[in-house]
């Protein structure tokens, strides 16, 4: 895929996003089908350029349906390497650069519901997973690993060279987005960020502090998602379509990308709002959370995530701080997560602290093939074998379900080892 130069790659948008309210105007966006999730003609194209689908990209996705039907198979190896693996894990690194680097998708999280911004050049940086506590803890001051999730896998390359697959990373340049000015930035995680307040307490502050990290992370990376998917579809007209021309994923998944921003925003919104209160006045938090701290002195890794579970979206966050816990919260309006309620109370109930941690896995398993931003700490890490690597590799990328039960059993084991530093065989 020869997508233009890094500094380039979002200057055509600017345009159109280039403000707060532009990121998160929902008609800035494609809007789809809900029976066949073709783009809706009158709506914005796909390729986000600002034009109606029906006066853009409608004729060649037209036209390239009709070339594969035609053509069965042709130009199907220049696709695998580009789309045809799970959408909510493969970025361009080039789109991230753009993003990241060069600040080009750079908003306030917090203007709407705080105002008084510190913009011009001051849009910082900002850590998803805390710099000071979270990140040193991991990495006791060193690099951190990370999944690196712009190769896509296959046997040959996963059996070959297993450390294409990992990236070493300086703690500053981890868990990083462009999502807050430096004002609030710094003012709106004082509670868990600043020296000082490092240990968690689970306060109301504090578990709002970690969800918004959490939130903030997955919808500034749902935004890159969308422009990946934009300049896929620039590039690469055919990714809208299977060998015989039926209808890919593209679309779908274009869909969902879309309709998860707009799901998460309302919910960063009370999120800031509550935090407001909270830091401006005694009030309750609506915000429900439950914590589980591990019997262990650390865990080897970090994360900050957002995962559903029962169809609610839960903020998750795992951390050294400075005892290992997982932090698990959601907003429960009418119902609770009976899943996570009954992990909670057999955890709660079991005096054996081997037995609490195999309770655990399978949960963590989970937190494994749905997290993108998560690190390891990089001495633990280099003591696994490389078959547990590939097997790590593998559960976080394409999840457990076409891995063989025994092959499972025999690396769970080493993975348990790896992460809770110690073997916990009962």
């Amino acid at each position: 895929m020869d997508f233009q130069k890094d500094e380039g790659i979002f200057r055509k948008y600017k345009h159109i996003f280039n403000t707060y309210e532009d990121f998160f105007n929902r008609d800035n966006y494609p809007k789809f089908s809900a029976k066949s999730y073709l783009p809706i003609d009158e709506e914005v194209c796909v390729c986000l350029m600002g034009k109606q689908y029906k006066d853009c990209c409608k004729t060649k996705h037209k036209e390239a349906i009709k070339f594969r039907k035609e053509n069965p198979g042709v130009i199907e190896e220049e696709l695998d390497q580009f789309y045809l693996q799970k959408d909510s894990k493969l970025i361009s690194s080039k789109v991230e650069k753009a993003s990241v680097n060069k600040k080009n998708i750079a908003y306030c999280s917090a203007h709407e519901v705080f105002g008084d911004c510190d913009h011009g050049n001051h849009m910082r940086h900002s850590h998803t997973l805390t710099e000071n506590n979270v990140l040193r803890n991991l990495s006791f001051g060193d690099k951190v690993i990370g999944f690196n999730d712009h190769k896509v896998p296959n046997e040959d390359a996963l059996n070959k060279d297993i450390s294409m697959f990992y990236s070493e990373i300086p703690i500053e340049n981890a868990s990083v987005t462009v999502s807050f000015c430096k004002k609030h930035d710094e003012e709106l995680f004082a509670d868990i960020e600043k020296d000082g307040n490092t240990d968690y307490s689970g306060t109301s502050i504090q578990n709002i502090e970690y969800s918004l990290k959490a939130i903030t992370f997955d919808i500034y990376y749902k935004i890159m998602n969308i422009f990946y998917m934009a300049e896929l579809i620039r590039n690469n007209k055919y990714a809208i379509c299977s060998p015989d021309g039926s209808q890919s994923e593209y679309f779908r998944n274009y869909h969902h990308s879309v309709e998860t921003l707009f799901r998460l925003y309302p919910l960063m919104l009370k999120m800031l709002n509550e935090l407001k209160r909270l830091k401006t006045q005694e009030a309750e938090s609506k915000l429900e959370t439950i914590i589980f701290e591990l019997p262990i002195e650390r865990i080897n890794l970090s994360l900050s995530e957002v995962i559903e579970y029962e169809d609610i979206l839960c903020f998750v966050n795992v951390i050294n701080s400075k005892k290992p816990y997982i932090i698990v919260s959601y907003y429960k309006e009418s119902k609770r997560i009976i899943s996570i309620d009954k992990l909670k109370k057999m955890y709660d109930s079991c005096e054996n602290e081997k037995l609490q941690l195999w309770y655990l896995w399978n949960f963590i398993k989970e937190l494994l093939i749905n997290s993108i931003n998560i690190y390891f700490n990089k001495t633990a890490f280099y003591d696994l074998s490389d078959e547990a690597k590939v097997y790590l590799y593998i559960v976080h990328r394409e999840g457990i379900a076409d891995i063989p039960p025994e092959w499972q059993n025999f690396h769970d084991i080493e993975l348990m080892r790896f992460l809770y530093g110690c073997n916990i065989m009962l």
